[in-house]
C-alpha cells in the first residue's frame, strides 16, 4: 500500500497542501481557496495520489474549520503540529535542506507533512 502525507498551511482565505510520498519526494503542492469546492477538490486529488493518506494541519480549528469538518467527513487521520512546532522545525529544517526553501505558506506546509512520515 503506498503511503501519502499532506502538511497543511491553514489560513483565513487559503491553505497552502504539501503532498510527499516515503521518499519525500514532493507529489503535490498547491493553494487551496477555504471553501468547500477547493477543499473537497483537494482531498480528492491527494486520495488520488495514494492508498493511505496522513493529515497534518497547524491549526486546531479557526481558518482550518473547515477543512478539518470536511477531512473527518471523509474518515481522514489528521493531526494537530502547533504553530511553535513549525516555526522551530522551519529554522531548523531550513538550516540542512538542499534547496532553499520556497515563499513560507509552502516552507510551511513542508515542515508540516515532512516529519509525520517517520
Amino acid at each position: 500500500m503506498n503511503k501519502a502525507w499532506v502538511g497543511v498551511d491553514a489560513g483565513k482565505e487559503f491553505h497552502w497542501a504539501h503532498v510527499l510520498d516515503a521518499s519525500g519526494t514532493e507529489l503535490l503542492s498547491r493553494k487551496v481557496e477555504n471553501d468547500e469546492a477547493d477543499i473537497a477538490r483537494l482531498i480528492d486529488e491527494a486520495l488520488s495520489l495514494a492508498e493511505g493518506i496522513v493529515w497534518a494541519v497547524d491549526q486546531p480549528g479557526g481558518g482550518a474549520a473547515l477543512l478539518l469538518a470536511l477531512l473527518w467527513k471523509r474518515n481522514q487521520r489528521v493531526f494537530y503540529v502547533p504553530g511553535l512546532t513549525v516555526d522551530r522545525a522551519r529554522d531548523t529544517y531550513t538550516a540542512v535542506s538542499p534547496r532553499p526553501m520556497l515563499a513560507m505558506p509552502t516552507c510551511d506546509a513542508h515542515v508540516i507533512a515532512y516529519p509525520r512520515r517517520a
